[in-house]
Parts: C-alpha cells; sequence; structure tokens
C-alpha cells in the first residue's frame, strides 16, 4: 500500500469536505429539492400520481421517493452531506480562532502593529516606570482586566473586550447541527396519527397516518364531552372543543381530568401531544319515560347504535325515527327481546296525545327529548426530535446576535524607551464593526495622551 498516495488522497477528501462550493452546492440542491416538494403533493396514491402526471412521471416520482420527498434517502443524504460539510468547516477553523481567543499575541512585531486598522504613536519625555501605572488604569477602564508582558526592555499592555463574540458563527454551526439531529430523531422515532372518540368512550390505540398500522398509546385517553360553538345565525363552526381525561390503568390520572383541547390549544403526556383536529356525529341519544305495566315509571337513556336493558332483563333497542310525525314532534320505533326471547316492537310518541300503546303491553313508552351524541377527531404526533429542534434554535439566536452584533475588540499599547524618554504606539483592532471601534479607539488613544500629559504635569 502506497501511505503517500493514501495521504494525499485523504487530505484532498478533507479540503473538499470543507470547501465553499461544497457548501453552495449542498444549500442551492436542499433549496430546489424544498421548491419541488412544495409544488409536487406528496403522499398521493399511484393511482392518483397517473391520473394526474401521467405513467412516466408516476414511475419517475416512485424511483426517486418524491411522492415522500424529505424522507428519501437522496434528500437525508443531501441533508448528511450538508452537516458533515458545516462540520468540517467548524473543525478545521475553531483551533485558530480559539487560541486567538485564548493565546493571544501579547508582543506583535512593530511592523505588524503599524499594519493594524487603527494605530497611533506618539513621543514622551518620561520613563516608562513613570507611566506605566497610570496607562494601565486607563485601559482598565475601558477593558475591565489588561495583561501585561515585556520583551527586551519594552513592555506591553493588551486588553480584549468580547472575545466570545469570535464564537459566534460556531455556536451558529452547532446549532443547525443541532436541529438537523432533532429532525432526524423526530423522523426515525415518531410518529402521527389520527384517532376518533365518541363522547364517554376511551381509547388505548390509534391508527397511523401512513394507514398500515395501529399503534397502542401506553394509557387511555377519555372524551368526557364534546361542544361546537357556531356563529349567530350560521352553521359555521365558531370554536370546537372536548374535554378529555387520561386514564393509567384505569384510574383518572390527577390534573387531567376533563382538560380543555381547542385548535391551537393541545393535551401533552407522556411524550404524545393530542391535537384537536375534526369532530361529527356519531349517534343520537333517547331519552324516554318508561311506565311498566302495574309498576312505577322511570326515565331512560338509549344510544342510537346500541341495546340496553330494562330492570326486569328486556332488551331495548331504538329501530328508527322519524323528526316530525304529522307536525306533532318526532316519533321512535323501538325493538324489545323480553327475558324468555319474545321479540316486541312499541312505539314512542314526543306527544303525549299521541298514545302510549296498548294496554296490555308490558312497557309503554314516552319520547322526552333526542340529543346529537358527538364524536371528537384528534391529530396525535409523538417527536422525540423536539427538545433538540427548540435548543438548536436558542443557540441558533444566540450565535446570531454574538455574530452580527458584537465584535471582539483588541488593543495593544508598546512603552518603549527612546534616549531620555518613551516611545508609546498603540494600535487596535476588531473583526467586526470597524467604523465605530475606529471611533471608540480615537477617544480611547485621546484618553491615554491625556493621561500621560497629566502625568507630566
Amino acid at each position: 500500500m502506497n501511505f503517500g498516495n493514501l495521504s494525499s488522497l485523504l487530505a484532498n477528501l478533507w479540503s473538499g469536505l470543507r470547501s465553499l462550493k461544497l457548501s453552495l452546492l449542498t444549500l442551492f440542491f436542499l433549496a430546489g429539492s424544498s421548491v419541488l416538494g412544495t409544488i409536487l403533493p406528496q403522499k398521493l396514491s399511484i393511482a392518483e400520481y397517473h391520473q394526474r402526471l401521467g405513467p412516466v412521471a408516476t414511475h419517475l416520482i416512485r424511483f426517486l421517493q418524491l411522492d415522500d420527498m424529505y424522507h428519501s434517502w437522496w434528500f437525508v443524504g443531501l441533508l448528511g452531506l450538508f452537516a458533515l460539510n458545516l462540520a468540517a468547516c467548524t473543525v478545521h477553523r475553531l483551533p485558530g480562532v480559539w487560541r486567538q481567543i485564548t493565546r493571544p499575541n501579547l508582543t506583535p512585531s512593530d511592523r505588524w502593529l503599524q499594519n493594524r486598522p487603527q494605530f497611533c504613536e506618539w513621543r514622551v519625555a518620561k520613563s516608562l516606570e513613570a507611566m506605566e501605572h497610570r496607562l494601565t488604569e486607563t485601559l482598565r477602564r475601558r477593558f475591565s482586566h489588561v495583561r501585561r508582558d515585556t520583551k527586551e526592555g519594552t513592555v506591553w499592555l493588551f486588553a480584549q473586550k468580547q472575545p466570545w463574540a469570535r464564537l459566534g458563527a460556531y455556536v451558529t454551526h452547532l446549532a443547525i447541527l443541532i436541529i438537523l439531529l432533532g429532525g432526524v430523531v423526530g423522523s426515525k422515532g415518531g410518529f402521527q396519527g389520527y384517532v376518533t372518540i365518541v363522547e364517554g368512550h376511551t381509547v388505548e390505540r390509534l391508527r397511523l397516518n401512513d394507514g398500515q398500522k395501529d399503534v397502542s398509546l401506553g394509557f387511555g385517553v377519555r372524551c368526557d364531552r364534546f361542544a361546537v360553538e357556531y356563529y349567530a345565525d350560521s352553521d359555521r363552526p365558531k370554536e370546537f372543543r372536548s374535554l378529555l381525561t387520561i386514564l393509567e390503568d384505569g384510574r383518572e390520572v390527577p390534573g387531567l381530568v376533563k382538560v380543555p383541547v381547542r385548535v391551537n390549544h393541545p393535551l401533552r403526556y407522556r411524550g404524545l401531544t393530542f391535537y384537536q383536529s375534526g369532530y361529527g356525529v356519531d349517534a343520537h341519544l333517547f331519552r324516554f319515560r318508561v311506565k311498566p305495566r302495574g309498576g312505577d315509571p322511570f326515565e331512560l337513556e338509549v344510544p342510537s347504535d346500541r341495546m340496553v336493558s330494562l330492570p326486569d332483563g328486556t332488551s331495548l333497542a331504538v329501530a328508527g325515527y322519524l323528526p316530525d310525525f304529522e307536525g306533532r314532534g318526532p316519533v321512535a320505533g323501538l325493538q324489545f327481546v323480553s327475558p324468555d326471547g319474545r321479540p316486541g316492537r312499541a312505539m314512542a310518541f314526543y306527544d303525549p296525545d299521541l298514545g302510549a300503546g296498548r294496554a296490555d303491553a308490558p312497557y309503554t313508552f314516552r319520547l322526552l327529548s333526542i340529543d346529537q351524541r358527538w364524536y371528537t377527531g384528534l391529530q396525535v404526533s409523538r417527536d422525540p426530535g423536539v427538545p433538540l429542534v427548540w435548543l438548536g434554535c436558542l443557540l441558533l439566536v444566540l450565535g446570531t446576535l454574538a455574530a452580527f452584533y458584537f465584535s471582539h475588540q483588541c488593543v495593544w499599547l508598546q512603552l518603549k524607551p527612546d534616549g531620555s524618554g518613551t516611545c508609546l504606539r498603540f494600535a487596535g483592532q476588531a473583526h467586526r464593526h470597524g467604523e465605530s471601534f475606529g471611533k471608540r479607539f480615537a477617544n480611547l488613544c485621546r484618553d491615554l495622551q491625556q493621561s500621560v500629559s497629566e502625568e507630566l504635569s
């Protein structure tokens, strides 16, 4: 094996991985594919794509996974390549920036000093020992901390402000990587599904949006009540909400009983989020006044989709109903089965003047009210990557603020003996906002000269 060729290959690979061209290319393809994913409808059936776009386009869409583009192998590969490029750029440049922050050059050459963006020089007829303390205090008022060094009889004073501002770009890089990681974790470990719950019922499973399987929630969700409000003189819904209760092993969880869930006000529990998504009428609830032959009357609720039992064991169900009978109100048709298996039928009128059935019947019925029984539709999602995304967004804001609104400012003051006096060279630089720093540098230069003049006087 030729280790020289291998080393050269790895060096070229590393150079290409951290290149700006690769950054621009990956960003261009990511932006272009995101536009395509917005224009092309996602997750349609093959028949729908075939009907809309034809067989050739459908085959291409299926081959490139354009029907679920954001989970396709090539889109995930682009994100991974962009993440590697970002990480490589950070690893390559961060050590040098870190050295500038933690180990600045305290004794640069005269030529380097004179080439700084901000520079001034003057000479005073006094020894440096007499001026050093006063100059140090003047710098400390602006920079809080001043470092001192000596070299060949020359004294150097160095001060810096906001050195962490240089890390803003790298915090931003880290934030983007964390957000990408959060997206991957959420895509691989999360899911989205939909569940409908009838008022008074409990569900413990939901069907995923892909329709291929259902999953267990690990607990129960009960819909205690659903309510919908409409705009005045309109059938358009103004607000709809569900009262949900969480059950663990059949018992209500304290603090999670009849929790109101509305649009944009979800319920969160054990990593799952329940969003109010839809609703509808599941069945009607009939309320009857029942009078047994020779017994005391009582009231009974009978759902339209279920049989109920009477005290003597008779099974009763609603066979049908008319919302209006000859202008006299609704009427319900009933069917029942006696304990000995004999079937029977009866009518229950809302208007008491229409009669109560045969006198020899075991029961007589009167219809008291008809209520709608609603079901609520809930979108359920689990995304374990959300904490990572939020952390990344926070770091992104902090990194952007540090990168664009603050600057690393450094100043060097050289006190060099010059015959019977001292030559002072003062230089400064800022890695951003150079114009505003130049004004502050000019003011500081005047303050230093004034402090030397006061010392001399």
